[in-house]
């Protein structure tokens, strides 16, 4: 008798997969990201705070430097260019039979400028003309145009006048407070209508004022002349006599230890 048994073996299959595990677990947040615009707008901030700052800084050493400058200065207005009038004349009497010269002309010493005729005696009494050349006694320019033909001229009555530009000096009157702190050698900026460029004259002299003097200090009493000249030739080139001016002085130039103008009491303050 055959005894029944469980024909079911034992299950030889793969063995079972691993139980698969639950969803992965979450990722960390990611740290919240910077908003560039608002870093770019803090930077930018701060950026026109230190040019603001940088702007007042420089301003205040602007403000500060124009005033020490201010203080160092003397306004002068009504500055005029002058020159002295050279005659060109003869020691005698004559007539002007020719003229070699004309107005604003650049002659050099000893240059013919002209000749006249003298009329004169002869050792016998007899009448006797001599002609005879006028020389420029200097280099300069012709002032004006001179005598005219036929005309007389000698002692006093010269054939022409002229100047030296190299010689040619700005005058203007200053207050009598500010005379003290200026001197000889001290350095003036001038400038003049229609002049495209500044021009630099030292100071050379004060004027005073003498009663009867041929050459006097004008006549307001709460200032004298002062007298100042081109600081280079290339100063006084292209000038003209009788122009006109403004500027100031600087009174931190000069030679040190120069004699100021005037002895007297300071009225101005820091100076």
């Amino acid at each position: 008798m055959v005894q029944s048994s469980d024909t079911s073996s034992l299950d030889t299959g793969p063995a079972a997969a691993a139980p698969e595990p639950d969803d992965a677990a979450p990722t960390p947040p990611e740290p919240p990201r910077r908003n560039r615009r608002a870093s770019f707008r803090k930077w930018w901030a701060r950026f026109i705070v230190l040019l603001l700052v940088a702007a007042a800084v420089l301003i205040f050493i602007r403000i500060s430097s124009d005033r020490s400058s201010e203080s160092n200065r003397v306004n002068v207005k009504n500055v005029t260019l002058t020159a002295h009038a050279i005659p060109v004349e003869s020691p005698q009497v004559g007539q002007v039979i020719e003229v070699l010269a004309t107005a604003q002309q650049r002659v050099t010493v000893g240059q013919r400028v002209g000749r006249i005729s003298v009329t004169g005696a002869d050792a016998k009494g007899k009448a006797k003309v001599t002609k005879v050349y006028l020389t420029a006694p200097a280099s300069g320019i012709v002032i004006d145009a001179p005598a005219p033909l036929g005309s007389t001229v000698g002692p006093n009555l010269p054939f022409l006048q002229m100047y030296d530009p190299a010689k040619m000096t700005f005058v203007t009157e200053i207050k009598l407070e500010d005379l003290p702190v200026i001197a000889p050698t001290m350095t003036a900026t001038l400038e003049s209508e229609g002049l495209d460029r500044t021009v630099h004259a030292t100071v050379q002299r004060i004027i005073p004022r003498v009663e009867g003097a041929e050459t006097t200090s004008g006549k307001h009493a709460s200032a004298l002349q002062v007298v100042l000249a081109p600081s280079s030739p290339g100063d006084a080139q292209g000038l003209v006599p009788g122009m006109v001016f403004t500027g100031y002085i600087n009174t931190v130039t000069g030679q040190p230890g120069t004699t100021h103008l005037v002895s007297m009491p300071q009225v101005r303050g820091g100076r």
